[in-house]
């Protein structure tokens, strides 16, 4: 019986350092330990919210992106940065606009604090950097929004786009472009927008 207790207690104990070294939960319940496999030459990660009205106009370029780079060794994760989201929330949203299951929840905020996004939707593209990732742009995924409200036919200028080829072609990455648009990120990890990031 003791020794059945033992068991069960690694088996708790290795689950709860799983779940402290994951970077969020899967579409599947599943704890997303790694964010690509060692042969893929960057990550991108779009922040986005299924509440979020600018961030669902926005998901069918995310989408291209994400066709036309993912068969040239690119990850793309579909991060729900919001501490209201769920698993089921998540999971329907992803039906409904198409997404697949490339889908994270990032509740505890280890995502929103690695790349310090602000909205959704915002992107990250990260590059291996020995064992770990790191972002090398984070911010707008187009021009297609000017400010809250106030938005393009269709964008002019598509910023993740051009960093993954940047970042393929090795050659030096872009800064990110004025401040992204959008639905502030409600989790207490993000960093805070201020009404100044708001008017640029």
């Amino acid at each position: 019986m003791q020794w059945g207790r033992a068991v069960v207690a690694v088996v708790l104990a290795c689950a709860a350092s799983a779940g402290e070294q994951a970077f969020g939960l899967q579409a599947d319940g599943r704890p997303l330990l790694e964010l690509a496999p060692a042969s893929a030459k960057a990550v991108v990660l779009y922040f986005v919210a299924s509440d979020c009205p600018v961030s669902n106009r926005t998901l069918p370029e995310m989408l291209r992106v994400q066709h036309e780079f993912a068969a040239r060794d690119v990850a793309f994760w579909f991060v729900y940065p919001n501490t209201g989201e769920t698993l089921q929330t998540m999971t329907h949203h992803l039906a409904a606009f198409g997404v697949g299951k490339d889908a994270v929840l990032d509740k505890a905020s280890r995502l929103v604090a690695l790349t310090h996004a602000r909205v959704t939707p915002e992107a990250a593209v990260l590059v291996r950097d020995g064992a770990a990732w790191k972002p090398v742009y984070t911010g707008r995924i187009d021009d297609r929004y000017v400010r809250l409200g106030v938005e393009r036919p269709q964008a002019t200028e598509h910023f993740i786009e051009q960093v993954v080829s940047e970042v393929l072609g090795q050659r030096p990455v872009q800064k990110a472009v004025g401040t992204p648009v959008g639905c502030a990120i409600m989790n207490p990890s993000a960093p805070v927008q201020t009404s100044e990031d708001a008017k640029q």
